[in-house]
């Protein structure tokens, strides 16, 4: 298998919101709250804050693909992906 730039993955990968967005969203609920300050709004703070030092990635999931490609599972081809990685980064669909 090539992997081209038409790749698409089977599986979606989250990124982080921008700083701006979270305060932004932040803002909207506790407007949505209707009050500021209180006990339980700082609770959801806390544990929004413990969520988001969670870490992006599912090592669950990386060890399963880990297992996977020790069992045979998953074939990969390193010279392809190495040809198909210079060919991206260097701007050609060679």
């Amino acid at each position: 298998m090539e992997i081209s730039r038409q790749f698409k993955a089977g599986f979606s990968v989250q990124t982080e919101a921008p700083a701006q967005a979270r305060v932004e969203r932040s803002e909207q609920a506790k407007a949505a709250a209707g009050t500021t300050g209180n006990a339980s709004e700082s609770r959801l703070e806390a544990l929004q804050d413990a969520m988001r030092a969670l870490p992006d990635v599912d090592l669950d999931k990386v060890a399963a693909i880990k297992q996977a490609l020790q069992r045979g599972e998953i074939v990969s081809d390193s010279a392809a992906l190495a040809g198909s990685m210079l060919a991206y980064h260097s701007g050609s669909d060679a």
